[in-house]
């Protein structure tokens, strides 16, 4: 018997359930298909692949560090990865941060590039180690492909003082001195603009973008034994057909940049030993200053002797009379004795013959073509000097008989304990005229000297008594 109060069951609902259970079994066949595509792995299964490397660490010839390589076959997401290890936490989480990065990186750009039939990616980091002293320089060359057209190549450096395993950026190099970054800074762009290999593919507005005078712009650099080198990136400054821009500088010649760690000391071979003076009441010194001129620090100078009317002679590098000629013809017209320091501060004694006039002739077109006169005096950078120095110069060679280390402490109360340290009658004093505290240490220096009767002459007049 039915049921009166039964209601029949609508047609439309019997429409959706076949539907739904079209959809499912659709969906199932779906994935069922797509679980067995190489290209298109599970979430579970893409997780476990990007940990699929075979790592590695190997001892290495620099005392304190390994070798870690981290290689994967994943035919999809194929890298070849090496980076330093060392004894210190603090380096090792950095460099650690910066791998898993780059791996997060190609990881997820070529999860994009999985539409494609052929994957073309691959990830290489490879590792080049400079020593200098008891400091480390890494240099990470990173070379990430994501396909035929996108890909780049970039450089990462990690810098560490392995006594102390302490990481150190251009901030420690140059002391935190924002004259010497300035002037480092005109160093690079020039160099990149003079080399010939740049030449026709300089982009001059990122040039003069990238090496401005702001810390953050000189992160990748290297020590090496002699030289210093800081990197760019491809198509940073140059056209991306130059390659990777890099510029190489002699740690001689910006060593009046660096902080005292780091530079290389002053060796004078033959200091002046004054003879015996046919008048030795009479007290006289030779005030010098070198590796200028220096846009603010040899003007600030330059007012302090003009107040006690005292003479100097300014032992000047070719490389900044270049930049600064105004400057140098304010100093001989108020004056004083200009010298001839070399163009680029290196070692004499370690060059050539024809390395070392090229110094010396360079420096002084340049003092010719700033002043309208030659230097008269010549004093070879650190004091380096021999024979074969002495035949090439055809001017008197000059070192110094006090020297205030100022290049060293750069502390303005430290200049006059020096000088009285080893003052002596005719002595020529060394002091440089690109440091600040030079120039705030100076006055008290001039105003004890005249206090005790000393008078002001240049070299070329004090070496008649020597």
């Amino acid at each position: 018997m039915t049921n009166p109060y039964r209601k029949r069951r609508g047609p439309w609902i019997d429409l959706t359930l076949i539907s739904s259970i079209i959809l499912l079994g659709a969906i199932t066949i779906y994935l069922t298909v797509l679980s067995d595509n190489p290209l298109f792995p599970s979430s579970e299964e893409t997780s476990a692949k990007e940990h699929e490397s075979t790592t590695s660490e190997e001892p290495s010839i620099f005392p304190g560090v390994k070798i870690v390589t981290d290689i994967s076959n994943d035919k999809n997401m194929p890298f070849a990865i090496q980076y330093p290890l060392t004894e210190y936490e603090a380096f090792n989480q950095a460099v650690n941060t910066y791998i898993e990065e780059s791996k997060e990186y190609y990881i997820s750009m070529m999860r994009l590039q999985q539409n494609v039939n052929e994957l073309t990616g691959e990830l290489n980091i490879s590792l080049n180690t400079f020593e200098y002293d008891h400091y480390y320089s890494f240099v990470l060359t990173n070379k990430t492909i994501l396909n035929a057209v996108e890909q780049q190549t970039t450089i990462t450096t990690f810098l560490i003082d392995n006594e102390t395993g302490e990481l150190f950026d251009i901030r420690t190099l140059l002391n935190e001195d924002l004259k010497s970054l300035e002037t480092f800074a005109a160093h690079v762009q020039s160099e990149i603009a003079k080399n010939a290999a740049y030449k026709d593919y300089i982009k001059e507005k990122e040039l003069a973008s990238a090496t401005q005078p702001k810390w953050r712009l000189f992160k990748r650099f290297a020590l090496k034994e002699d030289s210093l080198i800081i990197y760019f990136n491809e198509g940073e400054v140059t056209e991306l057909e130059a390659g990777m821009p890099t510029v190489e500088m002699s740690l001689s010649f910006i060593n009046p940049l660096l902080a005292s760690d780091f530079q290389i000391e002053m060796q004078a071979e033959e200091t002046i030993v004054p003879k015996n003076d046919k008048n030795p009441s009479k007290k006289r010194i030779a005030l010098t200053f070198d590796d200028g001129p220096h846009p603010e620090v040899t003007k600030q100078i330059l007012l302090l002797l003009e107040k006690y009317d005292a003479k100097a002679t300014f032992f000047m590098l070719g490389s900044r009379v270049q930049y600064y000629p105004e400057l140098a013809l304010k100093v001989r017209q108020a004056g004083h004795e200009i010298g001839n320091h070399s163009w680029t501060h290196g070692v004499l004694t370690k060059m050539s013959p024809s390395e070392i006039q090229k110094e010396y002739e360079s420096t002084e077109q340049a003092i010719i073509s700033a002043t309208g006169e030659n230097s008269t005096v010549f004093r070879p950078p650190y004091g380096a000097v021999n024979n074969e120095v002495r035949k090439l110069i055809p001017c008197k060679t000059v070192n110094w008989t006090i020297d205030t280390l100022d290049w060293k402490h750069r502390d303005s109360e430290k200049l006059l304990p020096m000088l009285k340290d080893g003052l002596h009658n005719n002595a020529i004093v060394l002091m440089h005229d690109i440091h600040q505290s030079t120039a705030d240490g100076l006055e008290p220096v001039l105003a004890y000297l005249q206090d005790e009767g000393y008078e002001f002459l240049t070299v070329t007049e004090i070496l008649k008594y020597h």
